[in-house]
């Protein structure tokens, strides 16, 4: 866990399909952390091997093709991903308020960093760069109970703007702006280092990361090693960083945002297809 004097829990940005969680703030750390890259997203351990049997029937078989996203066509040219910055928050301010998103989005290669923030949550750390919306008021507070470290519960107040946010932004409308500006999206994913794949792809695996994250029922316990604050639980140390962040939020914030992820997981399949199916229907 990082450092929880002088820290600020800062953007779990998962604007375009998950923008829910970009309303709720990144931990602030003092030095600068570089963009990760190609790491997979933290999954359940890997299944026993098949029987040697099994593995060559299964070799045998084709591949099924993965589901695409289906990009309608744009009303309107869109402009260049280093000057999107003025159209795309206008679409933010128009989906959140724009008073919300004045005061906490910061437009400055917006859906740039939007998707290194999503492509970081599943991993070990994200990087404070990255960051697209401001720090949140207040420090996390740290409860010592009997000689045990907690994370305080109170914490959870912290997060009732951004929480009023995720509560009311509209799924549908929010995966309508993803759809516009996708093509930009897919562009800064190849700005960050990805020749190949889709940042859509991405998307939807990190919001299946979030959404196993575990719900304790009971107070965070913490321990000091050195400067910086863990959990006790090495289990919940070794979660991705959006499963942290998750964590710290406090479980009903946690539960909210997470009913928000899904349904946003729902209007993207909506907008997904097969190739087989979108070629049958020709």
């Amino acid at each position: 866990m990082k450092e929880m004097d002088g820290v600020e829990i800062g953007a779990l940005v998962l604007v375009v399909a998950a923008v829910v969680l970009a309303l709720l703030h990144w931990e602030r750390v003092e030095h600068w952390v570089e963009y990760l890259r190609h790491e997979p997203v933290a999954s359940a351990p890997a299944a026993p091997a098949a029987p040697a049997a099994s593995r060559t029937a299964s070799a045998a078989l084709p591949a099924l093709p993965r589901p695409v996203l289906q990009v309608p066509a744009a009303s309107s040219a869109l402009p260049s991903l280093a000057h999107s910055d003025a159209e795309f928050g206008r679409a933010l301010a128009s989906l959140l308020g724009r008073a919300d998103f004045e005061h906490w989005w910061i437009a400055d290669e917006l859906i740039v960093h939007v998707v290194a923030t999503v492509d970081n949550l599943g991993r070990a750390q994200v990087p404070v760069r990255a960051w697209p919306v401001r720090t949140a008021p207040g420090r996390p507070a740290v409860d010592a109970r009997g000689g045990t470290l907690v994370l305080d519960p109170s914490n959870a107040q912290r997060y009732a703007p951004y929480m009023a946010m995720v509560r009311g932004v509209d799924a549908r409308a929010l995966v309508a702006v993803y759809l516009r500006f996708y093509p930009l999206f897919q562009a800064a994913w190849r700005q960050l280092g990805y020749p190949s794949g889709q940042f859509n792809d991405r998307l939807l695996a990190v919001i299946d990361n979030l959404l196993a994250a575990p719900e304790p029922s009971g107070p965070l316990q913490l321990v000091q090693r050195h400067v910086l604050y863990q959990f006790a639980d090495p289990a919940l140390e070794s979660a991705s960083a959006g499963q942290k962040i998750l964590l710290r939020i406090g479980l009903a914030n946690e539960r909210v945002v997470k009913a928000k992820l899904r349904e946003l997981r729902v209007e993207l399949r909506k907008h997904m297809v097969t190739p087989h199916d979108n070629a049958a229907q020709r």
